[in-house]
């Protein structure tokens, strides 16, 4: 399976969003149902009960993201270091961007950012499931 990186155009203007891949919603929808990603939902607890979470996402709020990412803390998440494809998101795409950047110079290999985050995933009728706090990591 080839992802196409693309050129950033209306994104986050900042130095790690223009080096992070975006992953437009549909492409991520797709890898989703096929179950070839990992989704991290970087929200806030608050925004992840509103409006639900990506099915099988991870919950990892941005402040929590490095010490998920490492394979020494006690909260790290599913296997960083392996060759899994990551996608990380959030409400508009700006957190996930510099995260999928901070997770590549961290050692993830394949790494992406949501473009237009959880507003583009619904907005193209993408699923979500109801948020459970204990996941939180």
């Amino acid at each position: 399976m080839t992802i196409t990186v693309f050129e950033y155009k209306n994104g986050p203007s900042n130095e790690a969003a223009a080096l992070a891949p975006r992953l437009p919603a549909a492409e991520a929808r797709q890898l989703h149902a096929r179950g070839e990603a990992v989704f991290v939902d970087l929200r806030m607890v608050q925004e992840m009960k509103r409006t639900g979470i990506i099915p099988g996402a991870f919950p990892c709020p941005h402040g929590l993201m490095d010490l998920w990412i490492d394979p020494d803390s006690p909260i790290s998440g599913p296997a960083p270091a392996s060759n899994k494809v990551f996608v990380f998101c959030c409400s508009s795409g700006q957190h996930a961007s510099e995260a999928a950047e901070s997770a590549r110079h961290m050692g993830l290999r394949q790494v992406f950012f949501l473009d237009g985050g959880m507003d583009a995933w619904l907005a193209g009728g993408g699923s979500v499931a109801a948020f459970d706090l204990q996941r939180v990591h």
